[in-house]
């Protein structure tokens, strides 16, 4: 509750004054003690927050080569003009291979023949069928029978299972056209009609002309012949994903699988990148201070020198190895890579790079140590940072029992300030009255 603001009962003595000034002096040697350990509390949790990053960043660029990750790329060329796409991943072998494409996979599209936009065409039930999938019934009312009214039917009740019904205006007038939703012969369409007057016989395939035919692709590889629904096919080589966007009958066009170090490499620059941020970072909150400077807010402290010794440990055992990668350790332990050495290093030996940060290898199982030490719940950084939580609760308590001990201390000054302050009145009007009875004594 806030304090009455007075300047005394009748003395004028500023008892408000008086008792903020002592509350003031009384609370600041605890009160500047209190700051200083939560602004020191806070800056250490910002520290440990700042190597736990950095240290994280490092996991993760070593993780990208878990399993396939420390392996070469694959990279498909394709000749020129071949009709064809391809892409390759770390499964495909390398070699090259003829391929000739002679057939696409299509979509099976019919049409109807041309009619007046309002003629009725007729009432009844169409039944379609893609393939050998549910034939699906659609229910045309009599009077609703213009191709406009049959289109809408249609897409209202198989268009979520793709069939297209579309009119195409000509001179000549409207025409139905009906897509498959699918490539392939296995996507053919089937149209029959039943019941109402017969005028829906117009729309079944025995009336409808064949824009496009249900077929499927047909491609060649060295001499070996492969026929697909689809014109993507990934299962045609392993590893290698082909799309076909052309027919050639006839003319076979090179494929070659190769090596390609490029994604490997940039994963290695990922890494290199993350050890150095990990590298400066513990050197940035480790640094000791000066005359002239004040140290780091983790200066001294044990943590991130363990983690930078750690870290240049692993570094030694697979020192080598590293190097013959092209990466070198700089006197203040960053690392550098020569790209054009780890080039050359993948080219000669495509496990290269497996052998020192791929699953199982030395060094990559060092730094996981490291992070399992350090990273995590139940790593050191964790606890420290569980540790320095729980002292910025415990100072929350101090402030609040500070508080609570100022405001008892408080009330009581201002009791003992306001008697005096009513003594002193009372003294002032006795020493008024007795100066008026002298007075008149000596008159």
């Amino acid at each position: 509750m806030a304090s009455i603001v007075s300047a005394g009962i009748g003395s004028g003595l500023d008892v408000n004054g008086l008792v903020s000034g002592l509350i003031a002096a009384e609370r600041a040697p605890a009160d500047n003690r209190l700051k200083r350990d939560e602004s020191s509390t806070r800056a250490q949790i910002s520290a440990f927050g700042a190597l736990n990053g950095a240290l994280s960043g490092l996991q993760t660029a070593l993780d990208a080569f878990k399993g396939s990750g420390a392996d070469p790329g694959r990279k498909a060329i394709v000749a020129d003009g071949a009709g064809f796409t391809a892409s390759a991943d770390t499964t495909a072998a390398p070699g090259s291979y003829a391929v000739r494409v002679e057939k696409l996979a299509t979509a099976h599209k019919l049409q109807s023949a041309a009619f007046a936009t309002d003629a009725q065409i007729g009432y009844g039930k169409l039944t379609l069928q893609v393939g050998s999938d549910d034939p699906i019934e659609v229910d045309i009312a009599q009077g609703e029978g213009t191709l406009a009214d049959i289109r809408d039917a249609i897409n209202a009740k198989v268009g979520s299972q793709g069939i297209s019904a579309s009119i195409v205006h000509g001179d000549a007038g409207d025409v139905l056209v009906l897509t498959s939703p699918r490539t392939g012969i296995d996507g053919s369409l089937s149209l029959t009609a039943s019941g109402g007057d017969g005028g829906l016989s117009a729309l079944t395939n025995a009336s409808l002309t064949e824009v496009t035919a249900a077929q499927d692709a047909e491609v060649w590889v060295d001499g070996v012949q492969r026929t697909s629904a689809s014109n993507h096919l990934t299962d045609l080589i392993d590893g290698v994903t082909l799309d076909l966007a052309k027919a050639q009958p006839g003319q076979s066009f090179d494929l070659a699988i190769g090596a390609d170090g490029s994604s490997l490499r940039t994963r290695m620059e990922a890494f290199v990148k993350a050890y150095n941020n990990a590298i400066a970072t513990l050197r940035t909150q480790s640094a000791a201070g000066d005359k002239d400077t004040a140290g780091a807010t983790l200066s001294g402290d044990a943590t991130p020198r363990a983690i930078t010794q750690a870290l240049r440990t692993a570094m030694g055992t697979a020192y080598a190895e590293m190097s013959r990668l092209g990466l070198t350790t700089a006197k203040d332990g960053t690392l550098t890579l020569d790209g054009a050495k780890f080039d050359a290093a993948i080219a000669a030996d495509a496990t290269a790079v497996r052998a020192v940060l791929g699953d199982g290898a030395d060094y990559a199982g060092s730094l996981r140590a490291t992070f399992t030490a350090y990273l995590g719940d139940d790593g050191v950084i964790g606890d420290r940072t569980e540790a320095l939580n729980d002292r910025l609760d415990a100072i929350a308590d101090q402030r609040e029992a500070l508080d609570r001990r100022m405001a008892a201390m408080e009330a009581n000054y201002r009791r003992q300030f306001t008697a005096l302050d009513a003594m002193m009145a009372q003294m002032q009007s006795t020493s008024a009255f007795l100066t008026q009875q002298l007075a008149g004594l000596s008159g």
